[in-house]
């Protein structure tokens, strides 16, 4: 009988392309792709299931990188224990280990930790970056328009010479160190606040 040779892509949404990990398991004669488009946080993927239930003694499977297969360290031994216990071996290509040695299960324990962290890294920057958005009323978390600004502390004092005409606006922009731009930008918010 002849042993398949199985590729396991995950990729974390619908949105995103697993090709980059196709690309890098083309090398080895896959008979079968399995794909799920799902967050590696637990082990009930429905690809991930079919192929572990067609697994038999002497097949290979090959991942693209242990944090594709899972980002949870319980979940990953358990699943390569399984894989293992049906005579299966399984690559993780990125990292250079597989199941058919002896020392797989401590690497993968310790990827696995790093995985798991990773993922956990990226739920915190998820959950700041929304209220950060939420606190700026904008998609990507950036206040709306220019950031505030800061008139120079003198500024009050020249304003009130420029406006009785005892300096020009040249004048006015070259005692505050500005550009005339600058200097009327400085104007506009000044007398906005008035």
């Amino acid at each position: 009988m002849k042993h398949m040779t199985y590729a396991y892509e995950r990729v974390s949404t619908q949105k995103q392309d697993e090709k980059r990990q196709e690309i890098a398991l083309d090398k080895y004669n896959i008979d079968k792709r399995f794909i799920d488009k799902q967050s590696g946080k637990d082990a009930d993927r429905p690809a991930l299931k079919t192929m572990i239930d067609a697994l038999q003694d002497g097949d290979i499977v090959y991942c693209e990188s242990i944090s594709r297969l899972g980002r949870n360290v319980d979940d990953l031994r358990q699943l390569t224990n399984t894989i293992k216990a049906k005579g299966a071996t399984i690559h993780f290509v990125k990292e250079g280990i597989s199941t058919d040695g002896s020392g797989y299960k401590f690497l993968v324990t310790i990827l696995g930790a790093v995985a798991e962290m990773e993922r956990e890294t990226i739920n915190d920057r998820i959950r700041e970056g929304m209220l950060k958005a939420k606190m700026f009323g904008t998609k990507k978390g950036n206040p709306i328009g220019r950031p505030p600004v800061d008139l120079p502390k003198s500024f009050d004092k020249y304003y009130k010479q420029w406006k009785a005409g005892s300096i020009t606006a040249v004048e006015f922009a070259r005692l505050l160190d500005v550009g005339r731009t600058t200097l009327y930008r400085y104007i506009k918010v000044y007398e906005a606040e008035q």
